[in-house]
C-alpha cells in the first residue's frame, strides 16, 4: 500500500498548518494462508524542506509498550493516508 508519491508533495504544506501533522506512507502486508492481510511494516516519511534534510523512519509490530504503541500510531497514519486518498 504507497501513498508516498501522492502525499509527499503536499506535505509540507499540510504540517505547515498550526495543529496539524502528516507523513506520507508506505506499508508491506503479508497475506495469510486464511486470506486475510497483516501489515508487517510500515515507512514513515517526511520530505526536504528549508533546513530540515527530510527523515524515513520503519516501523514493525513489537510486544514492548513504547514499541506497540509506535506501531499503533504508525497505523493510525496509514489509516488516515488511506481515507485521504480515496475522498
Amino acid at each position: 500500500l504507497d501513498y508516498h508519491d501522492a502525499f509527499l508533495p503536499f506535505i509540507n504544506k499540510i504540517n505547515a498548518l498550526d495543529g496539524h501533522k502528516m507523513y506520507a506512507s508506505r506499508t508491506i502486508f503479508y497475506l495469510t494462508e486464511l486470506g486475510t492481510l497483516i501489515p508487517i511494516a510500515i515507512e514513515l516519511c517526511l520530505p526536504p524542506s528549508t533546513g530540515f534534510p527530510g527523515s524515513q523512519r520503519v516501523f514493525t509490530p513489537r510486544q514492548n509498550a513504547t514499541d506497540s504503541w509506535l506501531w499503533k500510531l504508525a497505523k493510525a497514519h496509514v489509516a488516515s493516508n488511506d481515507a485521504g486518498f480515496h475522498q
